[in-house]
């Protein structure tokens, strides 16, 4: 019987060391946004458009979510529900924004437990530094200071995803505009680098194209007016 006695021991010095782990826990993730900071601002700034890149957007199918308050900015604010989802529910409401450099959050998970969130943004070399930060008091006992290291690892592994996702969205889409605008200057160029002498042959474009073909009947009817004249005279001989 002593075995179960060193485990119980065990277990009460596992659970006491939980005090030396702090009841706060913070973290933050950043990453470079080869965007300026006024493209990357709208998509942490507004909820619709933070689901376009979020980690947890995924996760569940079924989670519904709804949105409240003015699109964007402080006052906006988001709510996600799942009936089985491991997301439980929640809702996050933006608290502060200032254009093209900062938002910061509230987060109310629905169980008593709440925390805040900050976007930071900050040109840099033409792009933007993006840093994502997470703060949330587990509270004073060891149980939920334990819990608080799985809390902190899951989150952050989170942002990181969430990050890279938005850095693919903004670059990617950067690219396909640069492609579209590629092609626009290409079908420009093609009209605009016709040969100066096929261009003027042409009368300069489809104005000249009338004048040339006016010019060109004009001078048929005159071939034509002389080659009568002539055929007169020949018939007036004697």
């Amino acid at each position: 019987m002593r075995w179960i006695l060193y485990i119980l021991i065990f277990l009460v010095l596992l659970l006491m060391a939980g005090y030396l782990f702090p009841r706060e826990v913070s973290l933050e993730r950043s990453i470079y946004i080869d965007r300026p900071p006024q493209t990357v601002f709208p998509y942490v700034n507004n909820f619709r458009k933070f689901n376009s890149w979020s980690p947890w957007r995924n996760i569940d199918p079924a989670m519904e979510y709804k949105y409240s308050g003015p699109e964007a900015g402080v006052g906006a604010s988001m709510s996600w529900h799942g009936e089985n989802s491991k997301e439980g529910g929640g809702t996050q409401t933006i608290t502060a924004s200032t254009p093209n450099s900062l938002v910061q959050t509230d987060l109310d998970f629905g169980d008593g437990s709440e925390a805040t969130a900050e976007f930071k943004l900050q040109e840099q070399n033409g792009g933007t530094q993006v840093s994502w930060s997470f703060n949330t008091d587990t509270g004073g006992g060891p149980r939920e200071r334990w819990m608080g290291l799985a809390i902190k690892k899951m989150v952050g592994e989170s942002y990181e995803q969430g990050l890279t996702k938005l850095k693919q969205l903004m670059e990617s889409s950067a690219k396909t505009n640069e492609v579209n605008e590629r092609k626009n200057s290409d079908t420009t160029d093609s009209v605009s680098d016709i040969p100066s002498d096929v261009d003027d042959a042409m009368g300069g474009g489809p104005q000249g194209v009338q004048s040339e073909m006016r010019n060109q009947q004009q001078e048929e009817a005159g071939e034509t007016e002389e080659n009568e004249t002539g055929d007169q005279k020949e018939n007036e001989q004697p």
